[in-house]
C-alpha cells in the first residue's frame, strides 16, 4: 500500500489557494451583512455624544436574532427615524413607532408598536425579521463610513443603515 503520491504538496498549495480565493470573495460579497463593530471600533465611532435626533436611515442589511443574514432587496426599503426621542419607520409595508434612548454606545428601545396590514413577500419576510431585530439590538454606533449600526451586546443581530435624506 503506497501511502504518499507526490501530490501532497501540490494539493496542500492547491487547498490554501482555494481557501484564500473563498475568503476573498467572502471579503468583497455584497450580500453579506455587515460585521458587528469591534468594542474599540464602537467606542471610537461613539466617543463624543452620539446624536440621532433628527435623522433618518435606511436599511441596508441585517443578521436577525436567530443568525440568518439578509440583504435587503430593492423592492423593499425600511426606514428609521430618531425625533424627540420617538422612533418611527417602515418595516417594508407596515410603519412602526416606539421609543428610544441613548446613553454612551448603548441604545434602550422600547416595546415596538405597529400596523397589521397583510405584505406580500419579500417584504413579510424582511419585515418580520427587521422588527425581531430591532427589539434585540441595545448597541449603537455611528460608523467612519457613516453607516449606523445597531447590534445586540453578543454581536449577533446587526441592522446597518445608509442616511436618508
Amino acid at each position: 500500500m503506497r501511502l504518499s503520491t507526490g501530490r501532497g504538496p501540490r494539493r496542500a498549495l492547491s487547498l490554501v489557494f482555494i481557501a484564500a480565493v473563498v475568503a476573498t470573495v467572502a471579503a468583497c460579497s455584497g450580500g453579506a451583512a455587515t460585521p458587528a463593530p469591534s468594542a474599540s471600533a464602537a467606542a471610537s465611532a461613539s466617543a463624543g455624544a452620539l446624536e440621532l435626533d433628527g435623522t433618518s436611515w435606511l436599511l441596508t442589511d441585517y443578521i436577525s436574532p436567530d443568525g440568518a443574514v439578509f440583504t435587503v432587496p430593492a423592492a423593499v426599503t425600511p426606514l428609521l427615524a430618531f425625533e424627540g426621542g420617538n422612533l418611527t419607520g417602515n418595516a417594508g409595508c407596515n410603519t412602526f413607532s416606539s421609543t428610544y434612548t441613548v446613553t454612551g454606545d448603548v441604545i434602550e428601545i422600547g416595546p415596538i408598536m405597529s400596523t397589521k396590514m397583510a405584505c406580500e413577500e419579500p417584504m413579510a419576510s424582511v419585515e418580520g425579521a427587521y422588527l425581531a431585530a430591532l427589539e434585540a439590538v441595545d448597541k449603537v454606533a455611528i460608523l467612519d463610513d457613516g453607516k449606523l449600526q445597531l447590534w445586540d451586546d453578543g454581536g449577533k443581530t446587526t441592522l446597518a443603515f445608509l442616511k436618508g435624506s
